[in-house]
This record gives C-alpha cells, sequence and structure tokens, in this order.
C-alpha cells in the first residue's frame, strides 16, 4: 500500500511526549508499505524556536528510515496560550493541504486528530485526489474542550461541531483509541460498522521493568533513599495538575518527594503555585525523550496519573497509564471511567477522586507503607499490559483495516 499519514506532532523516540505515530509508520514501512507523513514543524511538549525565515519553512522534507516526512509551516508559539495553539492548528491547516499534494497519489489517507480544524482541508485534498480517508479520533473536539471550559465561543463551538460532523460522514472508517470515544460517536448516530477501536499500543521492548535504569536516574539526581511519587507528562488544562499540589501540600513524610516531569500550558501555573506555597516536597524537571522515559518510570515508587473530573473524560485512557503499568509502576488513578476500569482489572493500584489532594495523600502514605503490595501490583501491571496493550496488535489491526480500505476503494 502507499499510504500517507496526517499528524501535526509527528515526533519519534527522540523526542518527549507519546511516539505512538512515529512507531506505527515506522512499522508499515518495516512491513514494505510505501508511507509518507504530512506533519507540522512542533512537537506537542516542545518548545524550540525554529531558526529558518517562514517563508523557508513551506515545505521541507525529511527521511526517518524507509519514511518519508513533510514538514510543512506551522505557527510555532503553541505553548504561549489558547490563542496561539489555535493559530498554530489554523496555520497547520493552511499548509498541510500543500504538503498532502506533494505526495504521490496514496492507496489511503490516515488522518490523526486533534487537532480537527486541518482535518478539513485533508478531507478536501482527498475528496479531490479521489483517495479515502480513515479518520483517527484520539480526543472529541471540540466537546472536550466545551466541558473543560476552554472553549465558550458560541460560533466556533457550532463551526467545530460541523467539522466534525462532516468528517466522520465523509471518513471511509473512524478509528477510536478507546471504547468510550466509540461509544459516544455511535450514540450520536454513526453506525458500529463504520467504527473500530483500535486501542494504543505500548511496545514492550521499550517500555519494560528495569531496576538498574531507575536507579542510575535516582543516583543522577541524588533521589537515593526517597520515596518518588511520578507524574511524566503533558501539563495541559486537562491534566488536572493542582491536585498533586494540594497532595504534597498535606503529605507529611517529608522523605517523599513528588516529581512532574513534562511541559505544557499549565506549567507556568504550577511553578507559581508552589512557590507562593513555598512548597519543598515538589520537583519539577523539563520534558525528557521517549528514549529516556523508562529510567524516570522505573526510578519512581508510585506513578500518577489524573485528568479534570468531566463526563468525557470517563472515555479516556492516558497512554501514560500503559506506560507506567508497562514498566511494573504501581498507579495512582485519579480518573474514572475506563481508565479506572484498566487498573481495577489488572489489580495495577488505587482510585482516588480526581478533586481530592488529601485523599491522595493518605494513599500515597499508605502505599509507601507497603513495598510487597506495590510490588505486586507492578507484577500484575505487567502481565496485563503485555495480554491487552502490546503495540504489535494494534498495530496490526491498524494494518488490517487500511488494507480493507484500500480493498473497498
Amino acid at each position: 500500500m502507499k499510504i500517507a499519514v496526517v499528524y501535526q506532532y509527528y515526533q519519534g523516540h527522540s523526542s518527549p511526549g507519546h511516539s505512538l505515530v512515529y512507531e506505527l509508520t515506522q512499522h508499515l514501512a518495516a512491513n514494505g508499505h510505501e508511507v509518507t507523513v504530512v506533519s507540522g514543524e512542533t512537537g506537542y511538549m516542545r518548545r524550540d524556536k525554529p531558526v529558518l525565515p517562514w517563508y523557508r519553512r513551506l515545505l521541507r522534507w525529511e527521511q526517518d528510515g524507509a519514511v518519508q516526512i513533510i514538514r510543512t509551516y506551522t505557527y510555532s508559539e503553541l505553548h504561549c496560550s489558547y490563542l496561539g495553539r489555535l493559530f498554530s492548528f489554523i496555520s497547520f491547516s493552511l499548509t498541510a493541504p500543500f504538503g498532502l499534494l506533494k505526495v504521490s497519489r496514496p492507496d489511503v489517507v490516515l488522518a490523526s486528530s486533534p487537532p480537527i480544524f486541518p482535518m478539513l482541508s485533508v478531507w478536501l485534498v482527498c475528496k479531490m485526489r479521489g483517495i479515502p480517508m480513515v479518520f483517527e479520533v484520539r480526543d472529541l473536539w471540540p466537546e472536550s474542550a466545551v466541558q473543560m471550559g476552554i472553549l465558550r465561543n458560541r460560533p466556533l463551538i457550532a463551526v467545530m461541531s460541523w467539522m466534525e460532523r462532516l468528517l466522520y460522514n465523509k471518513a471511509e472508517r473512524i478509528v477510536t483509541l478507546t471504547h468510550g470515544i466509540r461509544d459516544d460517536i455511535h450514540a450520536r448516530g454513526w453506525p458500529a460498522e463504520k467504527l473500530e477501536v483500535i486501542t494504543c499500543g505500548i511496545d514492550t521492548q521499550m517500555l519494560y521493568p528495569d531496576v538498574e535504569a531507575g536507579a542510575e536516574i535516582r543516583r543522577m539526581y541524588g533521589w537515593e533513599g526517597r520515596n518518588i511519587v511520578l507524574y511524566f507528562g503533558a501539563m495541559g488544562e486537562a491534566n488536572n495538575l493542582d491536585v498533586i499540589i494540594d497532595a504534597a501540600m498535606c503529605c507529611q513524610d517529608r522523605r517523599t518527594l513528588f516529581l512532574l516531569v513534562g511541559d505544557g500550558m499549565r506549567r507556568s501555573h504550577v511553578e507559581s503555585r508552589i512557590a507562593a506555597l513555598n512548597i519543598n516536597n515538589i520537583q519539577l524537571l523539563a520534558p525528557v525523550s521517549k528514549d529516556m522515559a523508562r529510567g524516570f518510570i522505573n526510578a519512581a515508587d508510585l506513578c500518577l496519573v489524573t485528568l479534570q473530573d468531566i463526563p468525557l473524560f470517563k472515555g479516556a485512557i492516558p497512554t501514560k497509564l500503559l506506560d507506567y503499568m508497562a514498566c511494573g509502576r504501581p498507579v495512582l488513578c485519579g480518573i474514572g471511567g475506563e481508565a479506572a476500569e484498566i487498573v481495577q482489572a489488572a489489580h495495577a493500584g488505587v482510585i482516588f477522586s480526581p478533586g481530592s489532594g488529601q485523599q491522595l495523600s493518605a494513599l500515597v502514605f499508605e502505599l509507601m507503607s507497603d513495598e510487597a503490595r506495590r510490588l505486586d501490583m507492578g507484577n500484575r501491571a505487567v502481565r496485563y499490559v503485555q495480554d491487552n496493550f502490546d503495540a504489535v496488535s494494534s498495530r496490526a489491526a491498524m494494518t488490517v483495516l487500511l488494507q480493507k480500505v484500500v480493498g473497498a476503494d
């Protein structure tokens, strides 16, 4: 197959954040498919400023193994504000079609969202060239932004909702990462046969229990003898980081260190609140590459996953949850719904109320006092991910789906 993938934040293992699209495309190319990626210039947790002037960045070609990448100009100040993020989405919406038009006609286009704005222009190119489009929905927009209170402008909500309906209608197939997202779309009228769940697949050759890697990170940062509670990932509006600060304030054990590794628009808020409250048992680090993730996760005694307490997030499965579990770390899960069900089914951790820092602090104290229980949770977590979320199965499922769409065309 000749496959074009459009995703604004395509990045490999040398960048911070998830690399699911990278791993999928490398897998497809390694299995004989011709793969081209159209992507923006900036990762969702990278703040690198472009060096070249904008007019020399309109279209740039890169080669990553057997995968060809076309980078198109994208507004780079997306981390500064919601307006900056909107400008970033719009700029990629305008430039991505030109990148896709440069691709020798593919058999199928896999368009991955969010953001949703570029997907409309991608579909227009697909329609013009007669190419079937598979629409991968990683998050429900605009509804998630509305429920979080980020998006209040009614005309903009109406425009985004219209885009969402049009894309669902025109896509050959809709792929969702969770059953909750699939169920939401199905309940709003799209037929079950058009929807397919392909969950996040974890590369268990890259993320696994590694005592030596964890010990090395502890030595590097002087954390020997500390009880480490780790949050690893994006620091955005959705991630409910205030509950971690609240828990750190309640924590009476001075040996316990709450470690936050990542970046996002709420990082400055977190830094300001820690300084204002004069909390000395929280440490913030800049995001680290996916290559280094295994060491940091294995350095932790407990790992945290949190989201805002809104109905839509009951269908969310943050990638970090599965990363933690693949490394054999017990999880404190401040999310209801599908994520909580995974933790409970695996017996891989404990659920806490998303708004209760006091409950989180009490659970940290309880589990830090019971090493045998933490070890048992970690062992169960590894087995569960290997049985249910191995990347081999997810990549195979996506390959089969793309082949069906190409065959149907």
